[in-house]
């Protein structure tokens, strides 16, 4: 056993660590635009991916073998249509995150919250699929509630299978354990989408070149910012005459640490420059300014005479000029909106509470109290409300900040909270989490369903919907059905687009394969991606609708259905549909011509990164333009990164632009990621290689993540060792960590391993090259074989309990189809000959 979970998104990643004072370079990750399935960004219920457990440590499977796995089995909610012939003769790409562009999305469980998920798309979009683990390694990987590694055991001795039974009419599902209120049809509306703001078309060039004697000033500055010198850098910065280059480093300037820039400073870049990138960062820099540096009323009230605060240090800021004005009321709704809602420094706080304690009550203590322990990151603030609230919110909060970090004494700490607080919502869900890691799924879900839905109440909707969709699959494998329904269903609307798409498509695939409800799903499903771009998003929603028309017997609106998705021909569920329909073919669009570009400013800003070899400070560039810019300057972009054979910054800017709809297929899979090696294992397809590379590290050959999970492939020293002695060839760890041609080769043999013990299954070696051998063996045991022809590969995939590993699945099903084209190997779509390989079981 050579690996367990393969963690983390490319948040995770020490993007560019010698050139530490560019900030923010770690936040544009693959969570930047990962999958939907995984997520890039940090919100309080940070979507990077979910790390599964360590199989090696986790309890011995007792759930019973599923039943798809013995030859008289019942596929989940096989509705007796004629679906599955039309299947035969009428035929995800990831999606971002970042609050859902850019934030991939892997999906995020319990783990993130105390350990940092590796490279790759959704191991998040970020997020968070790890590099090659022995089972030795399995045993110090922090572990996840998803990803116990355990077939899931119930607290009855009613359980049968850990996989769906066979479908049940409507109204009749069983559910044993948990009393709930009758299904009744889903009517909630998604709020309407967030409008983007307008993208700026980018600014043209005064200047068609740059002097050798500017590089070399440019070059410079670069130098001593990474010596931390900003005052000698803007000395540096004034030799420049090209405006270009000197906007450049002004931009790079303000962008490092410790920089010691004036708010006038910031300011006139920022007016000077809208279409230019870090403009929310650059603005938090202005409001962090104009409080640490105590700036007069006037300053304060010209920066927000036509800005709105986007940080807590600009809301203070500005609430403490309109009290001296005389405007108490919209400063207190400042105070208050801080105070609940956004991280501080002690020293911030103290100095808030110096300033405008009188204007906060009780209500928002607790409120901040709630707030910060969501998640690992801020319980030291969570505890100091608690401490100002009195000595039974100590004892709360301890329970909650024990719950968070799965500690052994967290029923004892739960017992100590005084009674008259057992009802608070937090208290609720510290005791759902002990349930559910007690493995007393029923007592858990009956807690759950009589929690609190207002968001109102919940002060994090996010972390709420992870643990009911835990939650959701663990009554599921209890064959739960109805109860797993409920509890997706009831959940309060998740704040990140990711987990709004995530509740609709649990709810709906509930409904439609245990509960047999086409109709049901079909509300479920026809509620996912509305007002998206997103190709994962609206691949899925036409996708299942299609599915759900077709278990009804609509075949017009089925089809109907597929077509849609069937646009989307990047995605897994945009290939599945068009597998549905009987297309042959899968359709990529060519890359877009930049006419003209490299007259616009941000094109020659990066090709002079690239000519003074500091590639890797375009990172937020990348990330940045993928998501807001102009795409003509985005189609500039393109090709400059494809003259220079720079695969990352491709990936990065194609993937955040594919996700907005933009036709970049082209730049979102790179064909030069990877150096030529040999093969010393069982030989493995180049385009397997390109699709595991591009989702576990990006093509990043420096990342490195918490799990000491090395280059291109991500991979681990046992997995190293193990694969070399398997090989017949020596190991050198030096290498590995090091060298690109020798970690690639490693990576493919570790490959070609799995796919020769698995018999060529696809579905089983990437779920293992991500989550391990034996937490595979414990998915057949309790799901059945993928390889059956009795078993629906589809429904398999979407059956794996770890929500990163079941993402990963399927962005390397969806890669693999779309390197096959980019290499030349035609058109030719084969994602169900993929789905089906290795087919009959011993």
């Amino acid at each position: 056993m050579i690996r367990s979970v393969r963690a983390g998104t490319l948040r995770s990643t020490a993007l560019a660590t010698s050139l530490a004072f560019v900030v923010g370079l770690a936040a544009i990750t693959a969570d930047a635009w990962a999958a939907e399935d995984a997520p890039t960004a940090k919100p309080a219920a940070q979507d990077t991916a979910s790390k599964p457990a360590p199989s090696k440590t986790a309890p011995k499977s007792t759930a019973p073998k599923a039943a798809a796995s013995k030859s008289t089995a019942t596929k989940p909610g096989a509705a007796k249509t004629d679906a599955a012939s039309t299947a035969k003769t009428d035929a995800a790409k990831t999606s971002a995150a970042k609050t859902d562009t850019h934030k991939t999305e892997a999906h995020k469980t319990e783990a993130h919250k105390t350990t940092s998920p590796k490279s790759g798309a959704v191991k998040t979009d970020g997020a968070k699929a790890a590099p090659a683990k022995t089972e030795a390694h399995k045993a110090t990987t922090p572990k996840t509630p998803e990803s116990k590694g355990t077939a899931s055991k119930t607290n009855t001795s009613k359980t049968t299978a850990a996989k769906p039974a066979a479908p049940v009419a409507t109204g009749t599902v069983s559910n044993r354990s948990v009393p709930a209120p009758a299904l009744v049809p889903a009517t909630r509306q998604h709020a309407a989408p967030i409008a983007r703001k307008p993208v700026l078309p980018a600014a043209v060039a005064a200047t068609s070149s740059t002097s050798q004697s500017d590089k070399e000033a440019l070059a410079s500055v670069v130098e001593l910012l990474r010596k931390r010198k900003p005052a000698d850098a803007t000395e540096a910065e004034a030799s420049i005459s090209d405006p270009v280059a000197r906007k450049l480093a002004e931009w790079l300037i303000l962008r490092s640490e410790d920089n010691g820039a004036s708010v006038e400073r910031y300011r006139a870049f920022l007016d000077a420059n809208p279409s230019w990138p870090s403009q929310t960062f650059l603005r938090r820099r202005i409001e962090a300014s104009l409080w640490d540096d105590r700036r007069d009323d006037s300053a304060v009230w010209t920066w927000f005479q036509n800005e709105s605060p986007v940080s807590a240090k600009g809301r203070l800021a500005l609430a403490k000029v309109m009290i001296g004005g005389g405007d108490r009321g919209n400063a207190e709704r400042l105070v208050r909106e801080a105070w609940r809602n956004d991280g501080m420094s002690e020293d911030t706080e103290n100095t808030a509470l110096d300033l405008f304690g009188s204007l906060l009550t009780a209500g928002d203590h607790k409120a901040r109290m709630d707030t910060m322990l969501y998640g690992t990151d801020n319980e030291a603030a969570g505890m100091r409300e608690a401490k100002r609230l009195g000595s039974g919110y100590v004892a709360l909060a301890k329970a909650r900040i024990a719950a968070t970090r799965k500690g052994s004494n967290l029923r004892a700490l739960l017992e100590a909270v005084p009674s008259e607080l057992s009802g608070d919502t937090g208290y609720l869900f510290a005791k759902i989490q002990l349930l559910r890691r007690e493995e007393k799924f029923a007592e858990a879900a009956r807690l759950m369903l009589s929690a609190p839905k207002e968001a109102s109440r919940l002060y994090n909707v996010d972390e709420w919907w992870i643990e009911r969709r835990l939650l959701a699959r663990k009554m599921i494998d209890s064959s739960e059905f109805r109860t797993a329904y409920l509890i997706a269903r009831d959940a309060a609307l998740p704040a990140r687009d990711i987990y709004k798409t995530e509740q609709e498509f649990t709810s709906g695939w509930i409904a439609l394969r245990f509960l047999n409800d086409p109709a049901l799903a079909a509300q479920h499903f026809a509620r996912i991606g509305v007002g998206s771009a997103n190709p994962t998003a609206l691949a899925r929603a036409g996708y299942w609708q299609g599915r759900a028309a077709e278990a009804a017997g609509q075949g017009q609106e089925a089809r109907a259905a597929y077509a849609r998705a069937a646009e989307q021909s990047t995605s897994y569920y945009g290939q599945l549909a068009r597998a549905k329909l009987g297309l042959p073919q899968i359709a990529l669009n060519s890359a877009p011509r930049g006419r003209g570009a490299e007259r616009l400013e941000i094109v020659r800003a990066v090709a002079l990164l690239y000519e003074i070899d500091a590639r890797e400070l375009a990172i937020p560039i990348f990330g940045d333009m993928g998501d807001n810019g102009d795409p003509e300057a985005l189609a500039g972009l393109g090709e400059l990164t494809a003259r220079h054979g720079d695969a990352r910054g491709m990936l990065l800017m194609g993937k955040a632009a594919l996700n907005r709809g933009l036709p970049f297929d082209h730049y979102a899979y790179p064909v030069n990621g990877i150096p030529s090696f040999r093969q010393v294992g069982p030989e493995v397809e180049q385009s397997v290689v390109y699709a595991i590379a591009r989702q576990e590290s990006a093509f990043n050959p420096a990342v490195v993540s918490p799990a000491q999970a090395y280059g291109l492939m991500q991979v681990t020293p046992d997995a190293g060792r193990y694969v070399c002695k398997r090989a017949g060839i020596g190991f050198d760890l030096n290498r590995m960590k090091t060298d690109p041609v020798y970690n690639a080769m490693l990576g493919a043999a570790e490959l070609g391993g799995l796919l020769e013990d698995y018999r060529g299954s696809y579905i089983l070696t990437f779920a293992a090259y991500n989550a391990g051998r034996g937490s595979v063996r414990k998915w057949i045991e309790r799901y059945g074989d993928p390889r059956d022809p009795k078993v629906d590969a589809v429904d398999w995939v979407e059956l794996i309990p770890f929500s990163e590993t079941r993402n990963y699945v399927q962005r390397i099903m969806e890669n693999l189809q779309v390197y096959r084209a980019r290499f030349g190997g035609g058109t030719k779509l084969q994602i169900e000959a993929d789905l089906r390989r290795g087919a009959s079981v011993e």
